[in-house]
């Protein structure tokens, strides 16, 4: 749990990085189009572009995420038990959803952050 949130930002630079990799044609088509609502056509919605966009501000919010709570672990904040079963439930649903993706990242994470609040529970008692 002591570097849950480096994993966190880990994930979300990973992300962002194969956002750019996979999206980099659509993103270009999108500057071409002088970004400003750059996902809509004569009121229709242009999926890729909209998908990559959110796969990347995803990604961003994972970092700024993670950021906030290793600043937080590391001032003593011990997360909550819904924080790891929201990430093992949320990466499960997400694997059976995509199973080719890092969905498995956020079980992991969740794990660990299982495993950290249980080993410190009985430590302290």
């Amino acid at each position: 749990m002591k570097y849950s949130g480096y994993y966190l930002i880990l994930t979300g630079v990973v992300h962002s990085i194969i956002g750019l990799v996979l999206g980099w044609d659509i993103l270009l088509d999108m500057h071409h189009d002088n970004w400003f609502a750059s996902t809509v056509f004569e009121g229709e919605v242009i999926v890729d572009r909209e998908a990559i966009s959110w796969f990347l501000f995803s990604g961003f919010f994972w970092v700024i995420f993670g950021l906030m709570l290793q600043k937080a672990i590391e001032q003593g904040f011990v997360p909550p038990l819904s924080l790891a079963w929201g990430f093992i439930i949320m990466g499960l649903v997400m694997a059976v959803i995509m199973p080719v993706s890092g969905a498995y990242l956020f079980i992991v994470q969740g794990i660990v952050l299982l495993r950290r609040r249980s080993y410190s529970s009985n430590l302290s008692t």
